[in-house]
């Protein structure tokens, strides 16, 4: 069954502002998921963060990865199911705007509650961002 990138997005707890996936090309719900987080420099935080200079916090490229991962490990459960649990990424180089940073997530590991995701975040094709995070929820909430 083919869903609408809307209902895919809808699926997250998260709202604008603070959904950061643009787009999701690929949901291989329990698997793999792809998307696209386009930057274009007017999001209201560049106003304070390096004013002048804007620099994508990686903060929130990494909240963007945690989203998608969320998307890959909890899709059709209820919304709010996975909550980031733990962070290791390591930052290759800084993200200026305009970007399209393309974001992807691949579930490595599910024990009782935790799932373990191996994410990058790239810019055409130059990795910006690698590492690992791992979400938590009940497996009897997550029905993929």
């Amino acid at each position: 069954m083919l869903l609408s990138p809307s209902v895919i997005l809808d699926a997250l707890p998260h709202r604008p502002p603070f959904r950061f996936l643009t787009s999701v090309s690929l949901l291989d719900a329990g698997n793999c998921g792809e998307a696209l987080w386009t930057v274009d420099g007017t999001e209201p935080f560049f106003a304070g963060h390096f004013p002048g200079r804007p620099i994508v916090p990686g903060l929130l490229i990494t909240e963007a990865l945690a989203q998608l991962s969320g998307l890959v490990g909890f899709f059709s459960a209820d919304p709010g199911v996975g909550k980031l649990a733990h962070v290791d990424v390591r930052f290759k180089e800084t993200v200026v705007p305009p970007a399209e940073i393309l974001l992807r997530s691949r579930m490595v590991l599910e024990s009782g509650q935790l799932f373990q995701f191996e994410v990058e975040a790239r810019l055409t094709q130059r990795v910006v961002v690698r590492g690992r995070l791992v979400l938590t929820g009940s497996s009897k909430e997550r029905s993929v």
